[in-house]
């Protein structure tokens, strides 16, 4: 007896489709951050810094508003070209990462278990130097996150083999 077709209007399990919105949620911040750090491009950093901490009226005696007025004079224009490359880089990713898991595609699920298992040594070692709540809360989440698209990745493969049932 041949394997049932799966039924269109069902694209994706729903924790599948919850993380599909995380990833879109994240990819369109992260796409207006590439755009703002191209609109800064070519401004006046100093006046730029100055201006915020007005806006959110710090005091400009405050240490981290020191701190910030004294950095961004030293910033070049073209790291900044450079952090908005790599952050619409990272962005087009998280993009078509949630795109794909929305639409269950398989290759969606192939790329968020390298990217996720990407960062999760990275976060581990984080956690090593200096641990705190947030990042152990970050590691737990994305740890189950890269379980779970690991399993339907596997269930997905032990279906498309002949003969053969999901685990």
């Amino acid at each position: 007896m041949p394997a049932p077709s799966p039924n269109p209007q069902q694209k994706a399990p729903r924790f599948l489709r919850l993380i599909a919105i995380v990833k879109l949620a994240k990819g369109v911040a992260l796409a207006g951050v590439a755009l703002g750090l191209f609109s800064i491009v070519h401004r006046d950093l100093d006046q730029l810094a100055q201006e915020f901490i007005d806006f959110v009226r710090i005091s400009p005696e405050n240490h981290y508003a020191k701190l910030l007025l004294e950095k961004a004079g030293v910033i070049e224009p073209h790291s900044i070209v450079k952090a908005g490359i790599a952050t619409a880089f990272y962005a087009a990713i998280l993009l078509s990462e949630g795109i794909g898991l929305w639409l269950g595609a398989a290759w969606a699920e192939y790329v968020v278990v390298v990217t996720t298992g990407f960062f999760v040594p990275e976060e581990i070692i984080s956690m090593a130097h200096g641990p705190s709540l947030t990042k152990g809360i970050v590691i737990a989440v994305n740890a189950a996150i890269l379980a779970y698209v690991v399993s339907i990745v596997l269930k997905r493969r032990a279906l498309a083999r002949p003969g053969r049932a999901a685990p």
